[in-house]
């Protein structure tokens, strides 16, 4: 019985430390809404059943382009 009345005991003081943080958080000029909520799932869920599924891409890109287009400098680019 003693150890049922510890583990609510510590469930309670548990969910008011976590109200006051998320209360301090809240208060903070940087604060947004969306920091609270659950991370998203790294991955979309797909069914096979509802058709093909289709990924399109540009075949003149290859991952390795440069940033800017010329690299002008004190030497011309080179």
């Amino acid at each position: 019985m003693d150890s049922a009345f510890l583990e609510r005991t510590q469930n309670d003081t548990d969910l008011r430390r976590r109200t006051r943080f998320i209360n301090e958080v809240k208060k903070h000029p940087a604060y947004k809404p969306g920091m609270l909520d659950p991370p998203k799932k790294p991955f979309k869920d797909v069914q096979i059943g509802k058709g093909p599924v289709v990924v399109t891409h540009e075949a003149r890109k290859t991952g390795h382009e440069k940033k800017k287009a010329h690299d002008w400098g004190p030497l011309g680019g080179w």
